[in-house]
C-alpha cells in the first residue's frame, strides 16, 4: 500500500496544490487496529481540504473535518453523476455504469430511491429478523474456538443476509463475495478485472432479475419488480448491484469491528445493545477510510481552498467521525454518546437507504453473539490484528476470537 508524503507537502490552504505536493493515497493503516492513520488527525487541524493522488494517477481533493464533510455531502454542487462523465478522473480502477444508485443525483436519483423504498420498507425488515436470526445462530454454532470471526461469522452472516434478501440462491454467495470485492476495490486491482468482474456481476444480475419476471417470490427483487414497470428493469439491475456490492462490504466491517470495539474496550459483548451503543459503534467502528466520492460541477469554496468544477472530492467519514471539534473524546468509545450526528451513512439526499437493515443485521449479530457465546474474547494480542487493505471499509484480516 502506498505510503504519504511528510504531511507538510499538502499544499496551503487557499492555494491549489501541483502535481509534486500531493500525498500519495491510500494512507498506511495503523498498527493499532481501533485506530485511524495518524495523519487524519493532522489534516483536520492543518490542511483539512489536501490533494492526494490515488493509486489510478488521478488527483482528488480529500475531505477530512465533519464540517467540510457535511457541505460535500449534502451540497447539489458536489454530484454523483458526474463522476461517470468520459472525462471524470477515476477514484479506483473501475467502477459501476452510469444507472446504479451511487452513480446518481436528483431527479434519477429521487426516482431510483423512492423504488428502492418500496422494496427495504421496515416492514420487509422486520420480517427478515427471523432469518438473519436463524442465520446467526447457525454460523455460531459451527463456530470451533479458536475461530476466526472474519471468516466464519462476519463474511458469510453478510452475505447471506443479503443474498436471502435478494433471493439469491445460497450456490452463488461465493461468486458475488468475490465480484463485490473486485468492484470496490482502490488498491492497485487492475481496470480489467474491474471490467470483468462488473460485467460478470450485472449479467447474473439481468439473469436473476429475468428470472424474477417469470417466477416472483417473497424478496426484494421480486418487490422491486411489482412496484415498476418493464421499462424500469434494468433500474431494477443497477439497484440490486448497489445493494449487493455496498451491503455486503459495509456489513462485514460493521460487524467484523464492533465486535473488535467491544472485545478490546469492553473485555465483552454487551448483552443490552440500545440503540445510542450502536450508533457509537456505526461512529466509532470505522477504521478504513470509509469513503464517499464526489465530483465538483461548480467552483466551490470548501474551507479557504478553491475547488474548480471537475475537481474529484473524497470524504473521509472515518476521520469525519473522529472530528474533535463535534465529538467529544472523539477517539475514545464512548457507548452512551448523544447526541451523535456521525456521518457513517452519509447525509442528504444520498443517506445510505439500507440504513435500518444495517442496524438490524449488526443488532441481530451482535446480541446473538452475546446469548449464544457470553464468554466470548479476544484470542490474540490487539497489537497483533492486522486490518484489510486495499478496499474503502477495513475489517480485521482475521479476528481470532476464543469462549
Amino acid at each position: 500500500m502506498p505510503t504519504s508524503e511528510p504531511v507538510n507537502a499538502c499544499p496551503a490552504r487557499g492555494g491549489r496544490s501541483s502535481t509534486a505536493e500531493a500525498l500519495a493515497f491510500p494512507f498506511a493503516l495503523p498498527d493499532e487496529p481501533l485506530s485511524l492513520p495518524a495523519v487524519y488527525a493532522t489534516l483536520r487541524t492543518s490542511r483539512p481540504v489536501c490533494r492526494i493522488r490515488l493509486p489510478t494517477g488521478a488527483l482528488a481533493w480529500l475531505v477530512t473535518t465533519w464540517e467540510d464533510a457535511r457541505v460535500v455531502l449534502s451540497d447539489p454542487r458536489f454530484s454523483k453523476a458526474a463522476m461517470t462523465a468520459p472525462d471524470a478522473p477515476k477514484a479506483r480502477p473501475g467502477a459501476l455504469p452510469p444507472g446504479v444508485l451511487f452513480t446518481t443525483d436528483p431527479p434519477e436519483h429521487t426516482a431510483l430511491r423512492a423504488l428502492l423504498s418500496r422494496g427495504l420498507t421496515g416492514q420487509r425488515v422486520a420480517a427478515l429478523r427471523p432469518r438473519m436470526i436463524a442465520c446467526a445462530d447457525a454460523l455460531i454454532s459451527a463456530l470451533v474456538a479458536p475461530a476466526d470471526l472474519v471468516s466464519g461469522f462476519a463474511e458469510p452472516f453478510a452475505m447471506r443476509v443479503i443474498c436471502d434478501l435478494l433471493g439469491v440462491p445460497s450456490d452463488d454467495q461465493a461468486r458475488f463475495a468475490a465480484w463485490s470485492a473486485t468492484v470496490l476495490a482502490v488498491d492497485s486491482t487492475s481496470a480489467l478485472e474491474v471490467e470483468v468482474a462488473q460485467r460478470e456481476l450485472l449479467g447474473y444480475i439481468a439473469g436473476l432479475v429475468a428470472a424474477k419476471c417469470r417466477a416472483p417470490g417473497d424478496d426484494v427483487v421480486s418487490d422491486l419488480l411489482r412496484a415498476s414497470t418493464p421499462d424500469d428493469h434494468q433500474r431494477v439491475v443497477g439497484l440490486v448491484a448497489t445493494l449487493l456490492v455496498t451491503g455486503y462490504e459495509t456489513m462485514v466491517a460493521a460487524v467484523a469491528n464492533a465486535v473488535l470495539t467491544l472485545l478490546a474496550v469492553n473485555g465483552s459483548i454487551v448483552v443490552e445493545l440500545t440503540p445510542t451503543l450502536l450508533e457509537e459503534l456505526f461512529r466509532f467502528s470505522g477504521f478504513g477510510d470509509a469513503l464517499r466520492s464526489r465530483r465538483a460541477v461548480a467552483d466551490v469554496v470548501l474551507g479557504d481552498v478553491v475547488v474548480r468544477a471537475g475537481d474529484l472530492v473524497m470524504v473521509s467519514t472515518a476521520s469525519a467521525n473522529r472530528d474533535a471539534a463535534v465529538f467529544v473524546d472523539a477517539d475514545s468509545f464512548v457507548p452512551g454518546r448523544c447526541p451523535n450526528p456521525h456521518v457513517g451513512f452519509g447525509r442528504g439526499v444520498h443517506y445510505c437507504a439500507g440504513a435500518g437493515l444495517s442496524r438490524t443485521q449488526l443488532h441481530v449479530a451482535l446480541s446473538r453473539l452475546a446469548v449464544l457465546v457470553p464468554g466470548l474474547r479476544l484470542a490474540a494480542p490487539l497489537e497483533e490484528i492486522r486490518l484489510r487493505g486495499g478496499a474503502s471499509e477495513s475489517p480485521p484480516e482475521r479476528l481470532l476470537v476464543a469462549w
